[in-house]
C-alpha cells in the first residue's frame, strides 16, 4: 500500500513534457536548439527551416510555419527569424495558442507588434535579451551600482562579422547595427542603471552610432557603438570618471570573456563558473529558458516579457525614425 502511495505522488509530481517547436535554422538552430537541449522538461518535436541541420531523426524539420502550425501541438513555439518576417507571424501564433519564446528585437515597426502582442492574454510571452544572464552583470550590478553612480560610459567596439548575412545590412528588415546590437545594450543599460529617460542622438552612420542616454536617479552615459575598429575589440562599461571599475571583455562579441576590474585588478565573482569554448551563448538561452519554463509550469510572472520587448522596440523607432 505505502509502496503504491509513493508511486502516485511521483506521477503527481512529474512535470509534463512541454512539446517545443522553433521557427529558424540559424540562430534558431545554435541558440534556441541546443539550449532547449540543456532543459529535462522540454523536448524540440520540430523545426521550421531550409537549411541541412544535424537533429535526430525524431526531430521533424518543416519547410513553413503553416505546416508546423497544422501538424504539431505544441506548448511553446521559439521564434529566431528576420525581425520583419518574426512580426508578420504574431497574428497566427497568438490564434495557434501556444506559449512564445521570441528573439530580439520583435520585428521592425512598433505599432504593428504592440496591436499584434496586445491579444497575447493568458500566454506567456519571453523575450530572449541574454545580457543579464551573465553572471558577471549580475555581480556588476548587486556589488559595484550605487546610487550615486552617476556617470557611465559604454564603449562596444568590434569589426562586423555578419556582411555576408544580406538582410542584416537592410534596416527595412530589421539589420543595421541599431537592431542588431544597441537592442541588446538598451536591456542591459535598463537592467543595470535603470528605466530610460532620454537618448540624444550625436553620430548615426551606418557602423558608427554615439549617443548619451540619461536614465531615472539621473544617471548619465556616453555610449559609443562602432561596428568597423579596426583596432583591438572591446565591450566596457566603465563607472566614475577615473575609469577604476570596468566591466570589460576584449573579444566584443563573445559573451564568455567579460571580467570585472577595480583599478586594473581582476575581481573574483565566488563560485562563478566561467564557460569557455567557441560560441556558448546557447548555455546563457539556456539560463534564461530555464527560468522562463519555471514561469510556465509555476503560473507565475516572467521577464523579460513582450512588454519589455516593446519597450526596447520603441526606442529602436524613435532613433530610426521609423
Amino acid at each position: 500500500m505505502k509502496l503504491k502511495i509513493n508511486n502516485l505522488i511521483k506521477l503527481m509530481s512529474k512535470k509534463k513534457l512541454i512539446k517545443v517547436g522553433i521557427i529558424g535554422g540559424g540562430f534558431g538552430y545554435y541558440g534556441h536548439y541546443k539550449a532547449f537541449q540543456k532543459i529535462s522538461s522540454c523536448k524540440v518535436v520540430a523545426i521550421v527551416t531550409k537549411k541541412k541541420l544535424n537533429l535526430p531523426k525524431s526531430t521533424k524539420i518543416y519547410n513553413s510555419v503553416k505546416k508546423l502550425i497544422t501538424n504539431e501541438k505544441l506548448d511553446l513555439i521559439s521564434i529566431a527569424t528576420v525581425p520583419k518576417i518574426q512580426q508578420g507571424l504574431f497574428s497566427k501564433l497568438i490564434e495557434y495558442g501556444a506559449n512564445l519564446f521570441i528573439e530580439k528585437p520583435l520585428g521592425v515597426n512598433y505599432l504593428i507588434c504592440k496591436k499584434k502582442l496586445i491579444k497575447v492574454k493568458k500566454l506567456k510571452v519571453a523575450i530572449n535579451f541574454t545580457f543579464p544572464e551573465i553572471s558577471e552583470f549580475i555581480y556588476f550590478k548587486k556589488k559595484f551600482i550605487k546610487n550615486e553612480t552617476k556617470f557611465i560610459s559604454i564603449n562596444w567596439f568590434f569589426k562586423n562579422l555578419n556582411k555576408s548575412i544580406d538582410w542584416k545590412q537592410k534596416r527595412e528588415m530589421g539589420g543595421g547595427i541599431i537592431f542588431n546590437y544597441f537592442t541588446h545594450s538598451l536591456y542591459y543599460i535598463e537592467f543595470l542603471f535603470g528605466k530610460i529617460l532620454k537618448i540624444n542622438i550625436i553620430k548615426k552612420t551606418k557602423t558608427l552610432f554615439i549617443c548619451k542616454i540619461i536614465t531615472e536617479n539621473n544617471r548619465k552615459i556616453n555610449f559609443s557603438l562602432n561596428s568597423n575598429y579596426e583596432k583591438k575589440s572591446k565591450h566596457e562599461i566603465i563607472l566614475n570618471e577615473k575609469n577604476s571599475i570596468r566591466l570589460f571583455s576584449p573579444n566584443a562579441l563573445r559573451f564568455d570573456r567579460f571580467n570585472i576590474y577595480v583599478k586594473n585588478k581582476k575581481v573574483i565573482i565566488p563560485n562563478n563558473i566561467k564557460i569557455n569554448g567557441m560560441d556558448k551563448r546557447y548555455l546563457y538561452v539556456a539560463k534564461l529558458l530555464k527560468r522562463y519554463i519555471n514561469a510556465i509550469n509555476s503560473n507565475k510572472s516572467f521577464r523579460p516579457d513582450y512588454f519589455d520587448g516593446l519597450t526596447n522596440l520603441k526606442w529602436l523607432n524613435k532613433i530610426e525614425k521609423i
